[in-house]
C-alpha cells in the first residue's frame, strides 16, 4: 500500500446531531448515529488512493474528455494543476469541470458517507443552499415571459400588509438592493424567531414562512430601497410566495416542472420533500459545528433561499440551460446578469460586466460554488463540499484563473 501523503488539523471529538437531540436516521442528510465528527480529516493526495475502496451506487461513471481548447500536451498540465490546487487546498468534496458543456475534470475526495464506504463523485447529492436562489429568480423572469407579472412590479402588489412594500420593487428584491432585513442573520438560532408556545419544528411550511415573515416585516428597513446592496434571505422568500401566487403552483412544483424536468436535472430536488431512496448517493455532513440549527428541520426556513439539493452533473446541466436560454430568453438572461453597480444580478453575483457570474451556498458544512464564465470556452466550475470547507468560493475561482491561464 501506497504511503498517504496527508495534513492533520486540530481535531476535536464532537457528538453528531444538530440542535435537536439525536440523530434523525430517516434524513438521508443526517448524521450517521453515534458517530464521532473529527475536524480536519485525512486528506488523500489526488494521486492516490485511500486503503478501502468505496462501495459503488452512483450511476455509471461520467468520463472526462480532453479540452478541445488545448493541445494535449496543455491539457495534461491544466489536470496536474488542478490536482495540485485541491489539494494545496486541503479540499474535500466534490469538483466538477467543465467546457463547452464537456467534463474536462472532476475530482473526488474523501467520503459521502463514510459509514458505507463511498466516496464523493460527480453523482453525489449536496445541499445547494444558497445555490437555490438563481433557481428562484429564474422563476420569476419566466413567469415575466408570460406576462403573469413584471419586475417593475411594486412589492405591495402581492404583500399589501407589508409597511414598506409600496417602497420597493420586485427588481429590488431580486438585485437585493431592497433594505429588508435578513432573517437569517440568525440561521444558527432560527427557532428563536418563533413564539414561545410554537414549535416550528412541528408546523407547516406555511406556518412558519408566515412567523418569519413577521419577524422582518415589523422592522425598519436597512435603507432606502434601491440605493445600495445588502444581502438578504428575506426578499427571496418572498419570491418564493409571489411565485405560488401568480402560477397557482406550489414554488417546488414550478422549480420541477419548468426547470427540473425541463433541463433532465433527475438528481435535484427539495430538501424537505426529499425522495429517501436517493439516501444511500447522499453527502453526509461531517466537521458541523457543535450545537448548530439544522434549519432544514424547520419547514419553510430555507424555502425559496436555499431548500433544493442537487449534485455536479445537474448543475453543469443547469449551466448549460441558462447558457443556451432552453428555459428562458436571451433577454431574460441578460437582465438577470445584468449589474447596477453592486454586483449582483438576479440571484447571481456577476463580475466583469457580465463575464463571470457565480453564486456560493454556505449552510454548515455543505458549501459550494457554481461559476460560469459567459462567451469563449463556457468554462463552469462547480465545487461541493460536506465537510464545513469555506474556501469553496476561493477553490472554484481559482480553478477558472489557473484555466485562464492556457489563454
Amino acid at each position: 500500500m501506497k504511503k498517504l501523503t496527508c495534513f492533520i488539523l486540530l481535531c476535536l471529538i464532537i457528538s453528531g446531531c444538530f440542535i435537536v437531540g439525536s440523530c434523525d436516521t430517516s434524513n438521508p442528510f443526517a448524521p450517521e448515529k453515534d458517530e464521532k465528527m473529527e475536524i480536519g480529516e485525512v486528506v488523500t493526495k489526488p494521486e492516490e488512493k485511500a486503503g478501502t475502496e468505496p462501495v459503488t451506487t452512483a450511476p455509471p461513471e461520467v468520463k472526462t474528455v480532453a479540452s478541445s481548447e488545448l493541445s494535449k500536451s496543455q491539457y495534461k498540465r491544466l489536470v496536474s494543476s488542478f490536482d495540485s490546487l485541491i489539494y494545496s487546498y486541503g479540499f474535500e468534496g466534490e469538483v466538477y469541470v467543465t467546457e463547452h458543456n464537456k467534463p474536462i475534470y472532476k475530482k473526488g475526495v474523501n467520503y459521502a458517507d463514510k459509514k458505507r464506504k463511498i466516496k464523493n463523485n460527480e453523482y453525489t447529492i449536496f445541499r445547494a443552499a444558497s445555490i437555490t436562489k438563481q433557481f428562484t429568480a429564474a422563476a420569476i423572469m419566466i413567469l415575466q415571459e408570460r406576462g403573469k407579472l413584471s419586475v417593475k412590479d411594486k412589492l405591495s402588489k402581492y404583500f399589501p400588509e407589508y409597511q414598506h412594500a409600496d417602497k420597493i420593487t420586485l427588481d429590488d428584491v431580486l438585485r437585493m438592493r431592497a433594505g429588508i432585513p435578513d432573517y437569517m442573520n440568525f440561521y444558527s438560532n432560527v427557532a428563536n424567531l418563533f413564539p414561545e408556545k410554537t414549535d416550528p419544528f412541528k408546523n407547516t411550511s406555511a406556518k412558519n414562512r408566515a412567523f418569519i415573515k413577521k419577524s422582518f416585516m415589523e422592522d425598519p428597513l436597512l435603507f432606502t430601497p434601491g440605493a445600495t446592496f445588502k444581502y438578504s434571505n428575506s426578499g427571496y422568500l418572498l419570491l418564493g410566495e409571489i411565485i405560488e401566487k401568480v402560477s397557482g403552483q406550489t414554488y417546488e412544483n414550478f422549480i420541477q416542472t419548468e426547470i427540473f424536468d425541463k433541463l433532465g436535472m433527475k438528481y435535484s430536488g427539495f430538501i424537505e420533500n426529499m425522495d429517501k431512496s436517493l439516501g444511500k448517493n447522499v453527502a453526509r455532513p461531517y466537521n458541523y459545528s457543535k450545537g448548530q440549527t439544522d434549519v432544514f428541520k424547520i419547514k419553510g426556513a430555507a424555502y425559496a433561499c436555499g431548500n433544493i439539493y442537487s449534485n455536479a452533473v445537474d448543475l453543469a446541466k443547469w449551466a448549460d440551460g441558462l447558457r443556451k436560454n432552453k428555459i428562458m430568453s436571451a433577454k431574460s438572461f441578460k437582465a438577470m446578469i445584468s449589474d447596477k453597480g453592486s454586483g449582483y444580478g438576479y440571484g447571481l453575483f456577476v463580475q466583469g460586466n457580465g463575464k463571470i457570474v457565480f453564486h456560493t451556498g454556505n449552510l454548515a458544512p455543505y458549501n459550494s460554488i457554481i461559476l460560469l464564465s459567459m462567451g469563449g470556452n463556457e468554462f463552469t466550475s462547480i465545487v461541493l463540499s460536506n465537510y464545513n470547507y469555506y474556501a469553496s468560493e476561493r477553490l472554484g475561482k481559482a480553478l477558472r484563473e489557473v484555466y485562464a491561464g492556457y489563454f
